[in-house]
């Protein structure tokens, strides 16, 4: 939008650009928490239902499509939540321990599409227990380094962009 507005030149053309730099961060940032648990509403072995930023949602075990590790890190501490997604599309990034449990226990039970199991991450797999500690680990470095570099390239655009103004 921004770029279509310097574009026909209704404001600066720096003005696209910064815009797109504070946009793709604040975007970063924020779409993995539209759909994080932010508290538990119900939990049972067929229905996990939590508050999440965007309202109450539910997910339904017994169809799970897919599982997968969302890690974060912020003030010294490592944050990690396990995102379900069943067969209906809805997702959430499960955080408390209950709800944990209560997933864990429930892909031995679930049906994937085309009948198969649901597709699990290894490093979700390590994280609920059931797989080898070393993914969660490996998986946490990668995430780490993947965001140091990102960042860094970040600000060297940032400085570099202002350099130029």
């Amino acid at each position: 939008m921004a770029w279509l507005l310097a574009r026909a030149g209704l404001v600066p053309a720096g003005a696209s650009v910064v815009c797109a730099l504070t946009g793709g961060l604040a975007g970063a940032l924020l779409l993995p928490e539209l759909c994080q648990e932010t508290g538990l509403v119900r939990c049972s072995m067929s229905r996990v239902t939590a508050r999440t930023l965007t309202g109450e949602r539910s997910v339904d075990l017994t169809r799970i499509r897919d599982l997968r590790l969302l890690t974060g890190f912020g003030y010294g501490r490592t944050f990690r939540a396990v995102v379900v997604r069943d067969r209906n599309g809805a997702r959430i990034g499960l955080t408390t321990l209950r709800s944990q449990r209560a997933l864990a226990r429930a892909p031995q039970h679930a049906r994937g599409d085309a009948g198969g199991g649901p597709r699990v991450s290894r490093a979700a797999r390590a994280h609920l227990g059931r797989g080898v500690r070393r993914h969660r680990t490996i998986h946490t470095v990668i995430i780490f380094l993947v965001l140091t570099i990102s960042v860094s390239l970040y600000m060297g655009l940032v400085l570099e962009l202002a350099e130029l103004q």
